[in-house]
Order: structure tokens, then sequence, then C-alpha cells
């Protein structure tokens, strides 16, 4: 059997008084995790069985309560943007430098922003975190050309002569 580490007095005195409050469902079951260590002496595996968490949870929480006390207990905010490269209004600000070549009829391509975007970061991104970008801030798809910029008009025109013939 690991040894515990104590709770100090003041940490079980905030117990004491958290104990009064009104609980939420994980909440609850983290303040029964240090409640029947503190109140009953049972041991991690009979607490983890009663409470529904495994073993190493109880002790993660019971040690989180000894350093950070009872805001150890509170519902902590999950999901997120963790790894952003950059905040939204940056992203934001960053894209604005290519409103104009995207709205006159010059061309913009993914690898002039990603190229933009590295030197401006210092490091390598992967094209998806482009498209990513683009499109959390509104930036539709642009769908390809109808023809292609070294197509010849008298090819294409003899092509259509040609297929219309062979019907």
């Amino acid at each position: 059997m690991v040894a515990q580490i104590q709770i100090p007095k003041k940490r079980l005195a905030e117990l004491d008084r958290y104990r009064r409050s009104k609980f939420e469902d994980m909440e609850l079951r983290r303040f029964l995790c240090l409640w029947l260590r503190s109140s009953r002496e049972m041991p991690t595996t009979d607490i983890a069985r009663a409470v529904g968490f495994h073993e190493a949870t109880v002790r993660i929480v019971q040690r989180d309560f000894i350093d950070r006390g009872i805001d150890a207990l509170l519902p902590h905010q999950r999901g997120g943007r963790h790894r952003q490269l950059m905040e939204p209004d940056e992203e934001a600000a960053f894209l604005k430098g290519f409103l104009k070549a995207a709205g006159d009829a010059s061309l913009l391509t993914v690898g002039a922003v990603k190229a933009a975007l590295e030197k401006r970061l210092g490091r390598r991104v992967h094209h998806s975190t482009v498209y990513r970008m683009l499109e959390r801030n509104g930036w539709r798809k642009v769908v390809p050309r109808p023809k292609h910029p070294k197509q010849s008009k008298e090819a294409a025109e003899a092509f259509k002569k040609r297929a219309s013939q062979m019907r």
C-alpha cells in the first residue's frame, strides 16, 4: 500500500466549510474522494469503488486538493483551442492583409497565405492548419478556374468543331 500524504489542517477546515454547499455530479464525486478519506479514513481502492473513479483519479483529486484547495473540486473548463497559433482576433488581422488580393482579379493561393503565416510564426505549419484558419474566419474555398490559363482559344474552337461533326 502506498503511503498517503497527510491533508493539512487548513485544507480540512476548508473542506468542512465546503461540505455544506450544493454539488453538481463531478463536484460531488471529487468531494467524496476527499471526505471519505478524511472522515472515514477509507483506503484509495475503496474510495475509487464507491465513487466510480479509477484509483489514480482519486489520488489525483486528493493531490490537487492538497496543492490548490477547494478550487481543485470546482468544475474546470474542458476542450478548447489549447494549442492555437494565434488568438482569433490576431488571425482576423493577419488575413486582412490578403483581402485586396482576394478581392481583385489576382490569384490568391493557400501557398501564399501559408508562406506568410510561416514567416510570421517563425516555424513551419501544415497546409491543413491554413485551411482551417481560413474556414474559421469565413473565407470560402476557391473554385477551380473554368479554363486553363495557357489554353489556346484556336485549339479550343477547333476541338469544338471536330466534336460537333462527329455526332
